[in-house]
C-alpha cells in the first residue's frame, strides 16, 4: 500500500488539508512546543522550561474521505514570551519580575501542537511550561513536565506566570494542551519564582504519549534535532514538530517502455484550459472504490491560529524586596528612574538605561551595589530627605528643599548625558554623548570600589560626612558634563 510522508515545522499558521479518496489511516508524530527558561539575577542565570510533550498514533481515514483535516503545529515558548498555536492551544506569558532591581522574569509557556478532523481533536500533544526566574537571594525552579490543569477559559490555554510587584523574580507560564498548564508562584522578596506546568495531551486509542525528563523531549521514530526542547536560562523553547504517514489503498499505474508507472494527476481539458481530476472511481460488484486520487495536499492559512494572551495566573504573585522605586534597573537608575518619575527623562532613553542595568548587574555586580550605594543619597536629597548638610539653614523644611532643588538641578546636568552614553551603548540612540562616556567610565570605576567594601542596604542614608564626599564627586561629573 502506497504512503505519502508529510513533515512540518512551526510556521505560526494552520495547515488544512481535504481527506483524499483512497486514504485509508494515517500514522502520527507530534511534539508541542518547548517551554521558555526564566531569567536570571544575581543568584542564577534563570531556570529551564520543561520539553514539549511527544504523541503518536494511527488513525482509521477510511470513512473520513471528502473531511478536512487540521494541523496546528506549536510553537517554543521565548524567554519570556508565550509559544502560539492553534487559536486556544498556546502557552501564557511568563510572569514578569518586579519593577525594583534586576531580577528574572519567568519563562513563557509552551504552544501544544493539534491534529483535527472536521473540528474534533484527534491527537494533541502539550507544550511545555516556561521556568521560574531568579532572583538576587535564591534561585527559582524549572518548568514542570507534568499538568496541573487550568480553571480558566478556555482550558486548552495555558496560565500566564504570576507577576512580582517589588524585587523578586516572576514565575514561569504555564504550556496549551488539552489542559491548558497553571502559572508557577512569584517570589516572596528577592527570591526565585517557580516553574509553571506543561499542557496535556490527547492520546487516541491505541496511542502512546511521553511527556519528556526535563528539557529533553522524546527522540524516537521522525524526531529532528532541536524540536521541543525546553528552553535553557533566558533562553527560547524548541518549537514544535509534525510528521504525519498517510497510507493510500488506491494506485494507477500504466506501462511504459515495460516499465509500469504511477498516475499521480490526470488532467481534461475545459474551454481550451487544462483542469485536475482529483479523484477517479471504478464499480465492482455495485460499490464504487477508488482507482485514483491527487494526494494530501495542505494549505496554510493564519485564520484560527495564535493567541494574544494567556489565561490569567492563579499563581501566587510575588512581592517583598525593595519597595518600588526605590531601586531601579542600572547604571544610571536610581537617578534616572527619579528623574523619569519627574518628567526629566523619556521613556525610550529610561527603558535603555534598565536594560543597561541587567547587564550591568549579572556582569559586574560590585559596581552595580556600588552605585545604588551612592545614588541612594542623591535621590534621598531628590525626595526631601537624605543627609543634612546646608547646615546654615536653621529651618528644615527650607534646608529640605534648598538641597532637593541643588539635586535635581545637578542630577539632570550629569545624568542626562550619562543615560544618553548607556542608550547608546544598548543601540537605542544612533550617536553617543561624549560627557556621558567620560562620566560613566569615573562613575562605574568609583562605583566598582564603593560595592568592594559596602554591603548593599535598601536603608536611607543620613551620615552627613557621605553626604559631604557625594556634593564632591557630583561637583566633579558636574564640570564633565559640560563636555562638548
Amino acid at each position: 500500500m502506497p504512503t505519502i510522508t508529510k513533515t512540518f515545522t512551526y510556521t505560526g499558521t494552520t495547515q488544512q488539508a481535504t481527506i483524499p479518496a483512497g486514504a485509508a489511516s494515517v500514522t502520527f508524530h507530534i511534539w508541542g512546543g518547548g517551554g521558555g527558561g526564566g531569567g536570571g539575577d544575581s543568584a542564577g542565570p534563570g531556570r529551564p522550561g520543561a520539553c514539549g510533550h511527544y504523541v503518536t498514533g494511527t488513525i482509521d481515514l477510511t470513512a473520513e474521505s471528502g473531511s478536512t483535516m487540521t494541523l496546528g503545529v506549536g510553537g517554543g515558548a521565548g524567554g519570556k514570551s508565550m509559544g502560539k498555536g492553534l487559536t486556544g492551544y498556546s502557552g501564557g506569558n511568563g510572569g514578569t519580575q518586579g519593577p525594583t532591581g534586576s531580577s528574572g522574569a519567568g519563562g513563557g509557556g509552551g504552544a501544544a501542537t493539534v491534529i483535527r478532523i472536521n473540528g474534533t481533536d484527534i491527537a494533541v500533544a502539550g507544550g511545555g511550561g516556561g521556568g521560574g526566574g531568579d532572583g538576587q537571594n535564591s534561585v527559582g525552579t524549572d518548568g514542570i513536565n507534568n499538568n496541573d490543569p487550568t480553571l480558566g477559559v478556555p482550558g486548552t490555554l495555558g496560565e500566564n506566570g504570576a507577576n512580582h510587584s517589588g524585587d523578586g523574580a516572576g514565575a514561569g507560564a504555564g504550556g496549551g494542551g488539552t489542559d491548558g498548564g497553571r502559572s508557577g508562584n512569584g517570589a516572596g522578596g528577592d527570591d526565585g519564582g517557580t516553574g509553571g506546568y506543561s499542557g496535556s495531551n490527547l492520546v487516541p486509542t491505541g496511542g502512546t504519549g511521553s511527556n519528556g525528563t526535563g528539557t529533553s523531549p522524546f527522540t524516537g521514530a521522525s524526531y529532528q534535532a532541536g524540536a521541543a526542547t525546553g528552553g535553557s536560562a533566558a533562553s527560547p523553547g524548541g518549537n514544535g514538530l509534525a510528521v504525519l504517514i498517510f497510507d493510500i489503498s488506491v494506485e494507477a499505474k500504466f506501462k511504459v517502455n515495460n516499465a509500469w508507472k504511477t498516475i499521480n494527476a490526470i488532467k481534461f481539458k475545459k474551454s481550451g484550459t487544462w483542469k485536475d481530476i482529483s479523484a477517479a472511481y471504478v464499480k465492482i460488484n455495485g460499490v464504487w472504490k477508488a482507482i485514483f486520487n491527487s494526494g494530501v495536499n495542505f494549505v496554510s492559512t493564519t485564520a484560527g491560529f495564535g493567541d494574544s494572551d494567556g489565561n490569567p495566573s492563579s499563581g501566587t504573585p510575588g512581592s517583598g524586596g525593595l519597595p518600588a522605586g526605590g531601586g531601579g534597573g542600572g547604571g544610571c537608575s536610581i537617578i534616572c528612574t527619579k528623574l523619569h518619575e519627574l518628567g526629566y527623562l523619556s521613556d525610550e532613553i529610561y527603558q535603555a538605561d534598565e536594560m543597561f542595568g541587567h547587564w550591568l548587574r549579572q556582569t559586574d555586580p560590585n559596581a552595580y551595589y556600588g552605585y545604588l550605594k551612592w545614588a541612594r543619597v542623591v535621590v534621598d536629597w531628590m525626595s526631601n530627605e537624605g543627609p543634612q548638610c546646608m547646615f546654615w539653614i536653621q529651618d528644615r523644611a527650607e534646608r529640605n528643599a534648598q538641597q532637593k532643588a541643588m539635586a535635581v538641578r545637578w542630577a539632570r546636568r550629569i545624568a542626562t548625558p550619562w543615560a544618553e552614553h548607556m542608550a547608546y551603548k544598548m543601540g537605542v540612540l544612533k550617536e553617543d554623548n561624549r560627557a556621558g562616556r567620560y562620566i560613566m567610565t569615573i562613575g562605574i570605576a568609583v562605583s566598582r570600589i564603593i560595592g568592594k567594601f559596602v554591603k548593599h542596604t535598601n536603608q536611607p542614608t543620613k551620615n552627613v560626612a557621605i553626604g559631604y564626599a557625594m556634593w564632591a564627586m557630583f561637583g566633579l561629573l558636574y564640570m564633565i558634563a559640560g563636555v562638548k
